[in-house]
């Protein structure tokens, strides 16, 4: 069936990449779209009459914003200017476009989910001004096809798309893998790829694994972050990790100068990884409690913390782990997945003596709702800042302080 064509006037940003236009009053969530423009929009299929709202694509652009730019990797941009593979779906906009997008995505989740109305400022790093919005992923994983051949998703679908490199991919990554003949040599069918790169410029300091075996680097990867003195983690290269190149130290330094504030007898760590907060907290608290329920993580945290008495590391799931920390620690950190904190979380951070929190973020609706949660405990919000960790993707990071 030939997909359903309209033209339209483009309304308002919406989150997960989209704007955001109405065709006979039915809402229409539009990729590669940007506010005010004029453009022809093709609906995906299949496109039931009786539903709420569809999805659709822009085909043609009448009149642009001036936040258009040429795709930055035209195989992740519109399906009709030749892309159509995932994951970059922002890579039309330009970085100042990208940087307003993100800031009225955190604004309009706060306002709407939580409750909350408050501005943020959404900082673009250095080193994506310098790189344009490329070369900033410090992992990548992607597949191979049955052909063997390097490859991505399909935007909205389960198909294979091969490609021959990868432009959001840290450039010394993109050399190893070049090395190791990931985009030229014979691989396995259907095996996924994984490739890690930790920071500094120690010698094979990455990870090339196909079909989950290394082809080619090391297991544990070196980062380093540098704050009051040098910090210097030991990683498990398919462990979780900030993704940016850049991320671990831009957080980093925004968790430890908010930390100083607060710095005193017990600080708690939660989804605390492989330490990478923890560590800059000893160096403000005479004791640190850190909750990770991977245990590769933290078996490498507890490496990193070379069995210092003054951390407490704790293997387990932060709802179930709640009960057992010390209770009223002067501050806690929580860096949770996507999924964010929860209501019960949100509800044992109060009932456990918590007056201060810094929570990080990699999902502004998450967020939003967990601070409409802590908002109902009492909680008001005193510091929120944006980071662009996550160039032409619709992905932003967010810090904030909350206190009762």
């Amino acid at each position: 069936m030939a997909a359903k064509e309209f033209r339209a006037v483009i309304e308002r940003f919406a989150d997960q990449g989209r704007c955001i236009a109405h065709i006979d009053g039915r809402a229409v969530f539009v990729r590669f779209a940007l506010p005010h423009e004029d453009v022809l929009i093709s609906i995906d299929q299949p496109a039931r009459e009786e539903a709420r709202f569809w999805t659709g694509e822009v085909k043609k652009v009448f009149s642009a914003s001036p936040f258009r730019v040429d795709p930055l990797w035209k195989e992740g941009g519109p399906k009709a200017l030749g892309g159509g593979i995932g994951g970059a779906d922002l890579c039309f906009v330009s970085l100042e476009g990208q940087i307003a997008w993100k800031k009225w995505v955190i604004e309009n989740q706060l306002e709407r989910l939580g409750k909350i109305e408050a501005k943020c400022r959404v900082e673009r790093l250095k080193f994506d001004l310098e790189n344009g919005g490329l070369h900033w992923r410090s992992r990548i994983d992607l597949l191979t096809n049955f052909e063997g051949l390097p490859s991505m998703r399909k935007r909205e679908s389960h198909s294979l798309v091969p490609i021959s490199t990868m432009p959001l991919c840290s450039s010394p990554l993109l050399k190893e893998a070049k090395k190791a003949g990931i985009w030229t040599d014979p691989l396995p069918k259907n095996a996924p790829l994984h490739f890690a790169i930790g920071s500094g410029e120690e010698e094979g300091n990455f990870y090339i694994g196909v079909g989950g075996k290394k082809v080619a680097g090391r297991d544990a990867l070196i980062q380093k972050i540098r704050l009051d003195r040098p910090y210097r983690y030991e990683v498990d290269a398919s462990s979780f990790w900030q993704v940016h190149v850049m991320a671990a130290q831009t957080l980093a330094k925004c968790v430890y100068d908010l930390a100083m504030g607060f710095a005193g007898n017990l600080a708690w760590d939660l989804y605390s990884g492989s330490g990478l907060f923890t560590l800059p907290l000893g160096s403000l608290f005479k004791r640190v409690e850190s909750v990770e329920q991977a245990p590769a993580a933290v078996r490498m945290a507890r490496k990193n913390t070379e069995g210092e008495k003054k951390f407490s590391l704790s293997c387990a799931k932060v709802e179930k782990a709640l009960p057992s920390l010390s209770p009223s620690p002067d501050l806690a950190v929580a860096d949770p997945s996507r999924s964010g904190l929860g209501r019960e979380v949100c509800e044992g951070l109060a009932k456990r003596g918590v007056g201060a929190l810094v929570y990080v973020s990699c999902n502004p609706a998450t967020f939003a709702r967990d601070c409409g949660y802590l908002k109902e405990e009492g909680y008001r919000m005193e510091f929120l800042r944006g980071f662009d960790l996550y160039p032409c993707t619709h992905h932003a990071e967010v810090v904030a302080l909350l206190v009762r």
